[in-house]
């Protein structure tokens, strides 16, 4: 081999290489499973699939009142749904229904995530609400950080009553700039470009983020709260990515807010 190929096969290798190590760090499933409930536990583990045949599934607290609105929560990528369930069990003390949705690849369920998946794997979660006897206007769609990206999508095809964006990214791509640099947009084959679509969302939208988030800037969630005339930006000083203090409470009062703003009109 002359060493113009060599550097060539040696160039390959390594954009191989970087493509796979962003991929790995944009989805470290956890793979904690729902527990047993116990008898008496506000929730239940609800199983469904994907229009792919993934099999999925979610705990569902349903509304303490009937008609009352469910929050559909999208959590991060270092993480299952199965580790929000406090979180879950704190907005349903609120009054509030919520399902917690798992994504393909964690919390031990089959499939490997991907951009594609992660938004079948939402939009079978809204179905499911919907068999549950949930329309998407009694929807509060939830994302933090990674789940951040799959709510925009979902809200962006659906009239919900609101979403809430914890943590939120402008785009995979710009996040994959601090590892990959200017090859970012050759090797994040994920985009979730929250930031290019974020206008199109009808519905109210409220952003939380940590002044001292470490891993998601707190510049990009103002980039995409700019972006979305009328959305409501909070800033929760010394927060940061991952020690976000009450972050329960701040969900419970923002979209207690919301809805109660929608009921005035």
């Amino acid at each position: 081999m002359g060493c113009g190929a060599a550097a060539l096969a040696s160039a390959a290798l390594a954009f191989v290489m970087l493509t796979a190590l962003v991929r790995s760090i944009i989805f470290p499933a956890s793979g904690v499973r729902f527990p047993e409930p116990g008898e008496g536990a506000p929730w239940r583990v609800v199983r469904y699939e994907a229009v792919d045949g993934i099999r999925l599934d979610g705990a569902y607290f349903a509304p303490p009142a009937a008609g009352g609105h469910v929050v559909l929560y999208f959590h991060g990528n270092a993480e299952a749904a199965a580790q929000n369930l406090p979180l879950g069990g704190s907005l349903c003390a609120a009054g509030f229904g919520v399902f917690l949705a798992e994504y393909r690849g964690y919390g031990s369920l089959p499939g490997s995530p991907s951009e594609k998946g992660l938004y079948a794997d939402g939009e079978a979660a809204l179905a499911e609400l919907g068999r549950l006897g949930i329309p998407p206007a009694r929807v509060v769609l939830a994302g933090r950080s990674l789940g951040s990206g799959v709510a925009v999508e979902l809200a962006t095809r659906h009239a919900v009553a609101a979403v809430v964006l914890v943590s939120a990214y402008t785009s995979i791509v710009d996040m994959g700039r601090t590892l990959a640099g200017p090859l970012a947009r050759l090797v994040v084959r994920d985009r979730f470009d929250s930031l290019s679509k974020i206008a199109g969302v009808a519905s109210p939208v409220v952003l939380l983020h940590g002044t001292r988030d470490d891993v998601v800037p707190v510049e990009m969630g103002r980039r995409l709260a700019a972006a979305r005339p009328g959305a409501r930006w909070v800033e929760i000083p010394g927060a940061t990515h991952n020690d976000f203090p009450g972050l329960g409470a701040l969900m419970e009062r923002e979209i207690a807010g919301v809805l109660a703003g929608q009921a005035r009109q």
